[in-house]
This record gives C-alpha cells, sequence and structure tokens, in this order.
C-alpha cells in the first residue's frame, strides 16, 4: 500500500463571486427602453400618417368604424384569394394569407361592435372560411374577394 498525498493547504483569500454573470443585466434596461421607443414611435407615426379625420386614427376601445377601416386598409394590399394559395414565395404568401385572416378579424370585431358593419363582417367570414379550407380558387373565391373589395369601397366614400 503506497501513502496517499497530502491535501493541499486552503486558500489564504476566500475564493470571490465571479462578476462576468451580471454583465447580460446590464443591457436589459436599454433594449427594453429602445423597443418602447421604437413601438411608441411607429404608433405615431402612424397616427400622423393617417390624419386625425381619418377613422382609423381612432383611439376608442370599442371604436368599429376604427376596426372596418383598418380591416379595409390591410384588405387593399391582399392580392386575389388565387394568387395566394398559386403564389410560390413561401413568405410572400404566407404574410398575404396572414394579412386576409388579419383584415377578416377586424371587420367581425366591426360587425360585433356595431351592426352598420354586418354585410362587412360577414363578406369577410366568407373569406375567411375560404381560407381555413384553402377553397380560394374559381369564381365563387373570386366573388368573394370582388364583394369584400366593394364594400371597402364603400366604406372609402
Amino acid at each position: 500500500m503506497t501513502a496517499s498525498a497530502p491535501l493541499p493547504p486552503p486558500p489564504s483569500h476566500p475564493p470571490t463571486p465571479a462578476t462576468g454573470r451580471r454583465a447580460p443585466s446590464r443591457w436589459i434596461v436599454p433594449c427594453v427602453a429602445a423597443v418602447v421607443a421604437a413601438g411608441a414611435g411607429m404608433g405615431i407615426g402612424w397616427l400622423l400618417w393617417s390624419g386625425p379625420d381619418s377613422a382609423a386614427s381612432g383611439t376608442g376601445v370599442n371604436n368599429a368604424a376604427a376596426d372596418a377601416v383598418g380591416a379595409c386598409q390591410a384588405w387593399k394590399r391582399v392580392p386575389s384569394l388565387g394568387s395566394i394559395y398559386d403564389n410560390d414565395d413561401k413568405d410572400d404568401r404566407m404574410a398575404h394569407y396572414e394579412r386576409a385572416v388579419g383584415a377578416a378579424t377586424l371587420a367581425q370585431s366591426a360587425a360585433r361592435l356595431d351592426n352598420r358593419y354586418d354585410a362587412l363582417g360577414k363578406a369577410f367570414q366568407n373569406v375567411s372560411v375560404r381560407l381555413q379550407t384553402y377553397d380560394m380558387r374559381g369564381a365563387e373565391a373570386e366573388a368573394a374577394h370582388e364583394k369584400v373589395t366593394t364594400l371597402c369601397a364603400e366604406l372609402d366614400d
């Protein structure tokens, strides 16, 4: 049997905690401030762009007109339903799909809050069902797209 090596003596100074772990926390406040400032800047820009007379600049929680106008503003940037399905660019296709779904949701919100937007809500509901079932081709899909476009044009008047 051999004798084991003696244990080393304890350190003369106690170990100090690592300070490298706290470094990421100093970035949290500036990052949060940057996100808040960017969001505020976009909101102010949108309000200035839409103008004080625009229904979309409404701030009330139950502002059905703002929801209807917002739905139609989004809808203006949606191509025909068939082209959403046929688009080869996945990101482009998904952006148009999500914009159409968002517009439909806003229109249905407007209809729920104010019965003057019932026709718009029902037309968008038809589009929403078509999007959910991928029934975006053919004459009926084109008619659904045109119905929403016509109702949105009447809303602009």
